[in-house]
């Protein structure tokens, strides 16, 4: 790796109002607690006592009736007094008398919340707990929704909350995810993605009531007919937080919160509560905020920051893998001490594998008696047992060094990290629109500037830190300020269907920055080839149904197919793992090996099914069929049973655990609402071929005399991927599930098809007997 050179100072931060702040900035809201009486009420409260306002007596009885009994009650209140100590060393623990305030008065609020100040675990509690939100609100207290954009940051919050409140997730605090939901009625601190309130928002609002009571035979819903979405009714308060992400979703909830907020101020008459709403974020311009809530208050809260030390490598790194493991040997030979661990992000679960697998590798050339390595990867798809490790402690003589996507950057906090190693890029989703046809891929690309301090920040938390960026500062320079929003790049298909299903007009939305019209139609043309809008303004009782379920409109209307055909058993497995990630390990080190181990999973269709032979073998040996004695075909675990088998078999098996998950979350939500889950083609393969086209009919194309494929809408020519277990081979007609840009344009995920089955699609019915068309024809 080249030397690293020393870095730019970080440019002052600024108060809301524009001010620069001294080097420890004192801001209204950091108002120490000496003067609050609430400090005792809630020291009290922790330490299991008998406030004035019973909040323990309430919260004993919650767990009793979970099941947890007296003992466990009094565990969980001791744990909560553990923790109130380091609480108080909050800056958002410390100023919450003036947050709270804010709140309070105001309707929506903005707060920029620097790293470490500890905005996401405190304010949910707070305005449960502390007595200004309890004169507000009553003794029961606000019901409070809190969204975050990943689903690993949520269900770590609403771990972290319910123990320093005392109580068990899934009772006063819970939280819900696709494909699970920790909650209960008595949940009252609701974390969540914001996915998950999204399809609240389409799957609860009046058009779905009404449609639900027509089918039950109910006269009417329980909301105003004239109300043109859900209107939250049961959440006193909603929290956005690291709205400086601008997901899809961040965006879509911003003009759909604003609209209820007003909503239910006009029926304030009916008894109608008002709503809340807070923005929090830790890198925010907060004028683009306050100027679309009409002038609502920004507050800053300064965070608990030590010093970093930032470097820059002299020139451009070839291969930044590589480079990343030389920082990381170069740190710990360096500074072998374990105090300090290292946090280093990469763009994706590829890179991040890769790194992990080779930091392992060199770390076991260290001396027996140096400082060892505990290597551990962090990224979306991980399965919760696999995540938490990150948080538990740390082997003696061992320095930990988590290998991150930019989940890191501040949606989940990583304690006692003293090293940062930054390769500068990371993996967003892209929608090129171009005359030959549209594009949706997963794209490589460079970080701005605010992510790049942002990860820079990561080290310095807990103590005095260092951070060493793999590209040179005048790369730095060159990166743009800040991301650009979601809402700008991608394909809107989805959310555009919550829109309607929602009375929405798409156009006619609020937007704090509003989304091309081409993408917008875009979004229109996908779904009405699904069949599930009628118009620009209507959602069909397909579509309807499309969105019992959390899944891409895609993804969602293979399965209903499914359900039609009598192949559902098969569908749920090719979709748990479509969403769970890719099921090879396919590194260059082990490529032929694992070429071998796989042929016996192969399927002549394509990758999907093969895919889907995998996962079944999995789940055969987890569930221990192949533990009765019977000499047979099942597979066999073998010595070191699971773990070892997906090591032999060079498949990823934390994607086959997360795909379980989803299979049994899919088959589970197929029952309720009254599909059969396990029907089964029985061998005719063609109905899985069907049921794919269905929701992939956009990513068809046919084959070429030169061997490439030419797409069937559009008139992109594409390659079937080389990881494909269609590689190599030529079959008429493929499908699949996306493209990859890189020297070519790459079909990854493929299937094979007859031809003849397009014509299944009402698409082409339409278009003319599945003759290639264009988008221009939709």
């Amino acid at each position: 790796m080249p030397p690293a050179q020393p870095g730019p100072s970080k440019p002052k931060a600024t108060m809301a109002n524009g001010t620069t702040p001294k080097a420890k900035p004192k801001t209204r809201v950091a108002n120490f607690f000496s003067d609050d009486d609430e400090a005792d009420h809630e020291r009290a409260a922790a330490a299991g006592a008998a406030p004035a306002n019973g909040v323990v007596r309430k919260k004993r009885r919650l767990n009793d009736k979970h099941g947890k009994g007296k003992a466990r009650s009094e565990e969980l209140e001791r744990i909560a007094a553990e923790l109130l100590v380091k609480r108080y060393e909050l800056p958002f623990y410390q100023g919450r008398r003036d947050i709270l305030s804010q709140i309070l008065d105001n309707d929506t609020v903005v707060i920029i919340g620097e790293t470490g100040c500890g905005k996401s675990t405190q304010l949910g509690q707070l305005l449960r707990r502390h007595a200004l939100a309890l004169e507000h609100y009553g003794p029961r207290g606000p019901s409070v929704a809190i969204t975050q954009p990943r689903r690993l940051p949520t269900i770590s919050l609403a771990t972290r909350v319910a123990a320093e409140m005392g109580v068990a997730v899934g009772g006063e605090v819970g939280y819900a995810v696709r494909f699970e939901d920790a909650t209960s009625r008595d949940t009252r601190v609701r974390f969540m993605t914001e996915g998950v309130l999204m399809r609240e928002l389409a799957n609860d609002g009046p058009q779905a009531k009404k449609d639900k009571g027509k089918a039950n035979g109910e006269a009417k819903d329980d909301t105003a007919a004239d109300d043109p979405l859900n209107l939250l009714l049961r959440y006193d308060v909603v929290i956005i937080d690291e709205a400086h992400e601008r997901t899809l979703n961040t965006d879509f909830l911003l003009g759909s919160m604003k609209k209820i907020q007003r909503l239910r101020k006009a029926r304030a008459g009916e008894g109608v509560k008002p709503l809340k709403i807070v923005i929090m974020s830790a890198t925010l311009d907060p004028v683009k905020f306050t100027s679309f809530f009409s002038g609502a208050p920004a507050l800053h809260v300064p965070g608990r920051m030590f010093d970093v030390a930032t470097s820059h490598t002299a020139k451009p790194v070839d291969d930044f893998v590589e480079a990343a493991a030389d920082a990381a040997l170069m740190v710990h030979t360096r500074k072998p001490s374990p105090v300090g661990e290292m946090l280093v992000f990469m763009p994706g679960s590829d890179e991040i594998e890769n790194l992990v697998s080779l930091l392992k590798r060199r770390g076991n050339d260290l001396a027996p008696d140096a400082t060892q390595l505990q290597v551990l990867p962090l990224y979306a798809s991980l399965p919760a047992t696999a995540q938490s490790k990150i948080f538990a402690p740390v082997p003696g003589n061992t320095r930990r060094v988590v290998v991150a996507t930019n989940i890191a950057e501040t949606s989940l906090t990583i304690p006692g990290v003293g090293f940062v190693i930054d390769s500068g890029y990371k993996k967003e989703k892209e929608f090129i629109y171009r005359a030959s046809g549209a594009i949706e891929h997963l794209r490589k690309m460079e970080i701005s500037q605010a992510s790049a301090w942002q990860r820079t920040g990561r080290a310095g938390r807990e103590m005095p830190g260092e951070c060493l960026r793999l590209y040179t500062e005048a790369a730095f320079r060159k990166m743009p300020e800040f991301d650009t929003p979601e809402i700008q790049r991608c394909n809107l298909a989805n959310a555009v269907l919550q829109l309607i299903a929602m009375r929405q007009d798409p156009f006619a939305f609020e937007y704090i920055d509003p989304p091309s019209r081409d993408s917008i139609a875009a979004a229109f043309r996908t779904l009405a080839g699904l069949g599930a809008i009628s118009s620009p303004t209507d959602i069909t009782p397909l579509g309807r149904q499309m969105l019992h379920y959390p899944l891409d409109p895609e993804h969602a209307r293979i399965l209903v197919a499914a359900f039609e055909l009598g192949c559902a058993a098969e569908l749920i497995d090719i979709l748990a793992l479509v969403v769970s990630g890719p099921v090879f390990h396919d590194r260059g080190d082990t490529r032929e090996t694992a070429a071998a181990a796989r042929a016996k999973f192969i399927h002549r269709d394509g990758d999907h099914l093969t895919a889907m032979n995998v996962l079944r073998a999995y789940l055969s040996l987890r569930s221990g069929d192949n533990d009765d004695g019977d000499d047979d075909d099942r597979p066999k675990a073998g010595k070191g049973g699971i773990g070892a088998w997906c090591r032999d078999n060079h498949v990823n098996g934390k994607t086959l655990a997360a795909a379980a998950r989803v299979r049994a979350q899919l088959r589970m939500l197929a029952e309720r609402h009254g599909a059969d889950a396990s029907s089964s083609c029985a061998g005719d393969f063609s109905l899985v071929g069907r049921a794919l086209l269905q929701g992939l009919f956009m990513n068809t194309a046919v084959i070429q005399a030169d061997g490439s494929y030419r797409q069937t809408v559009g008139s992109l020519t594409v390659k079937i991927h080389p990881s494909s277990v269609l590689a190599g081979r030529k079959v008429p007609a493929i499908v699949y599930d996306e493209l990859a840009i890189t020297s070519a344009i790459y079909a990854r995920n493929v299937s094979a098809f007859d031809q003849d089955l397009l014509v299944t699609v009402p698409w082409f019915q339409k278009a003319g007997a599945a003759q290639p068309v264009s988008r221009k024809t939709v």
